[in-house]
Parts: C-alpha cells; sequence; structure tokens
C-alpha cells in the first residue's frame, strides 16, 4: 500500500522551489527529477515560483502570495510529501535569507512531511569580503530552520553530507548523497572529425573560483609550442557579462583575443550539441571537479574529454574510475593534459567512452530518484499511525 487507504496508488508528492532568473538550473534539476520519480511510482505536482520583484518589500509581497497559494493548495490536495527545492540565494535578499523562516513555518503548519534536497545552503567562508560574512553567518544560522522543517534531505557531494550530520548544532536528520546530474538532452550531433584547428569547449566559465589566468596561459602555451587550438567558451551568460568582460581582457592582454569566442546563451538541444562537438572539454574550477556541479555533469554526459583542475574538492570517484584527465594546478600541467589528448585520436576517444559510461552510471537522474523515493517513502511512513 503506497498511500493509505489507496492500494497501488502512487504516492503523491509536491515538489516546491524558487528561482531568480528564468534560466535556473534547479529548476530544471527539479524538473528532471519529477519526472524519473514517476518511474518510481511516485507522482509529482510542480509548483515552483519565479521571483520578478528585486525591492525588499516587493519580494516579501511576492513571496507571501506564493508561500499563501502553496498552503491553500495543499489543504485541498493533501499530498502525502513536499519535496522542496532549496537555494539559499532565491529564498534571501542581497543575499540575507529573510524568506525562509517564514515558507518554512508554512509548510510546518501544513503537517506534510518534507524532504529537502538542498543545492546551495551555506556560502564559504573567506570570500566575498564583508559581504561574504554576512552571507555565510545568516545562511548557517537559518539552515537550523531547515533542517528542523525537514525529514531528510539529499545533498550533492559527499563532504556536505559529513558537514551537516557532523554539526552539533543542526537537529539529526537522515543526508544522503546522490550527484548532480546533466540538465542537457542528449547530443544530436556526430563526434568531431579532423580539423585544422581543435576546439577547445568549457562550459561554466562565468562562476566565482574559475581559473581563468591559468588556463588562458595553458591555451598560450599550446600555440607557443606549435598546436594552434581555439577555445570556445560555452552557455550563459556571454561576452557582454562581468564574467565575459573579465575572459575578453585577460585574453587581450595575453595576445589571445582572438582564439577565444563566446556562444552566448543557447537552446538545451544546440548546447549539448555544442558540447558534443568539441575536441576537448576543460572544467575549470580551481577547487577540482565536484559532483555538485550541473556545468561539469553536462560536459561529462557529451561523451567528450574531459581535463580539470585538481584541486581540494575533487571528487575521489573520477580518479578511481579514471573518468577525467587530472592536471595539477599549473597552467604547464593543464596544458600538457591537453595536447596529450589532442595527440592521441585513440586515447581522446577512449577517454570520452569512460567519461559517457561514467556519467551514466554513477551520476544519472536515476540514481536521485531512487534516493528521493526511498526518504519520501520513509517520511511518508513516519507520520502515519
Amino acid at each position: 500500500m503506497d498511500r493509505a487507504g489507496a492500494p497501488g496508488a502512487p504516492l503523491q508528492v509536491a515538489v516546491l522551489g524558487i528561482s531568480l532568473s528564468a534560466t535556473c538550473g534547479v529548476r530544471d534539476h527539479a524538473g528532471l527529477l519529477a519526472e524519473a520519480l514517476a518511474s518510481e511510482h511516485v507522482s509529482c505536482s510542480l509548483n515552483w515560483l519565479l521571483r520578478e520583484e528585486r525591492s525588499l518589500r516587493g519580494s516579501r509581497e511576492e513571496i507571501r502570495a506564493w508561500t499563501d497559494r502553496v498552503v491553500g493548495e495543499l489543504a485541498e490536495r493533501r499530498p502525502d510529501a513536499i519535496l522542496l527545492h532549496y537555494s539559499v540565494f532565491t529564498f534571501s535578499h542581497k543575499g540575507v535569507p529573510i524568506f525562509v523562516r517564514p515558507v518554512l513555518s508554512a509548510l510546518r503548519a501544513s503537517g506534510i512531511p518534507v524532504v529537502s534536497v538542498l543545492h546551495e545552503f551555506a556560502y564559504p567562508w573567506g570570500y566575498g569580503g564583508w559581504r561574504g560574512v554576512v552571507w555565510a553567518l545568516t545562511q548557517r544560522a537559518v539552515m537550523i530552520e531547515v533542517m528542523r522543517a525537514s525529514r531528510a534531505a539529499i545533498v550533492t557531494a559527499e563532504s556536505r553530507a559529513s558537514w551537516l550530520t557532523s554539526r552539533a548544532w543542526l537537529p539529526r536528520r537522515r543526508v544522503v548523497f546522490a550527484p548532480v546530474y546533466s540538465n542537457l538532452p542528449p547530443s544530436a550531433a556526430s563526434p568531431p572529425g579532423d580539423r585544422e584547428i581543435p576546439v577547445i569547449g568549457l562550459f561554466g566559465y562565468a562562476y566565482q573560483g574559475a581559473a581563468v589566468a591559468m588556463i588562458l596561459d595553458a591555451i598560450g602555451e599550446l600555440r607557443e609550442q606549435g598546436l594552434a587550438v581555439s577555445l570556445s567558451l560555452l552557455g550563459a551568460p556571454g561576452a557582454s557579462s562581468a564574467g565575459g568582460e573579465s575572459w575578453v581582457a585577460q585574453a587581450r592582454s595575453r595576445g589571445l583575443r582572438d582564439v577565444v569566442s563566446f556562444s552566448g546563451a543557447l537552446p538545451a538541444q544546440e548546447l549539448s550539441d555544442a558540447l558534443a562537438s568539441c575536441d576537448v572539454l576543460l572544467f575549470a574550477d580551481i577547487a577540482g571537479p565536484s559532483p555538485r556541479k550541473g556545468t561539469l555533469a553536462g560536459s561529462l554526459a557529451s561523451g567528450r574529454p574531459v581535463v580539470a583542475i585538481d584541486g581540494p574538492s575533487t571528487w575521489p570517484e573520477f580518479g578511481r574510475a579514471q573518468a577525467i584527465s587530472l592536471a595539477q594546478p599549473t597552467s604547464a600541467a593543464l596544458a600538457g593534459k591537453i595536447a596529450a589528448l589532442l595527440g592521441d585520436d585513440d586515447y581522446r576517444e577512449a577517454l570520452g567512452a569512460r567519461t559517457r559510461a561514467f556519467s551514466e552510471r554513477e551520476m544519472g537522474v536515476a540514481r536521485t530518484a531512487s534516493a528521493a523515493r526511498e526518504l519520501l517513502v520513509d517520511a511518508v511512513g513516519a507520520r502515519r499511525p
């Protein structure tokens, strides 16, 4: 019996979340997970807020209206459980999470058990100056409310699971690790053939921690060695953004402006095809490849070989499975890894095949759907007599 009094009926789950823009990886993640849960005998209804107000007063009214609407629908439909997708900045005003408590209080008052998918929940210490200190402190403080309201949680990195379960000041809850999966559809593009100038692709180039100087220096070293390559920066936000302008300025200062191009924001299928059309893909985070990065998941799913910087946050599974080419954090080491792949067709294609197989096996949506169903069933069962 999946529901009280309804033998064989699917578990009914309300999926909730908030976005700050129409382009939102968290919302895409939630939609794909809801679809996958249908195969796990879980029926999901999506109630998502796309925030349009930016003033404090307007944001407060907008979120209050959405919360009231959600509470009304919960009272009418009485789902078995709530699956909350939590990304702290979407519940915040200028980074301070002032909307977390009212939303969670309303959900707790419904009496319906909540399982939370914790995408981004606390800003790291040591970044962003005084604003970063305020964000890190306030976002950690509201995690008490988040964990209190949740029967269980899913996180996208093993280190985050360890952190949550080891904080004595947080309510004890079951926390399960499931890597982020790709939000992109399968590519319809053919693998790249021989071409005069190989294309190095980079998806996820504008976020904090991108090793801009190291990557551009590596491209410069390859050209000095006589290996002409181009660097394609794929996806949003494009050349006119703050992140894009930083890449342009640093490329120009190295005499590499003509080597760097931007695709700009692309529809999902076109972005997937663009990734699959590159000879080699890079992952730019100086902290290392982590299972919580959607841009990395998209690159891995493309089936092209990926070169990443080996940093403190590198997921050990990548190395054990030899699914990524890991470079020491120097431009020379990065250039060497890229050159090795471009110089050996068999090695390049074999690594791409391992990359795709690893993505399907370890980072597919089915893994998260299975974990979510287990937690939802446990949460529903715990509230029944």
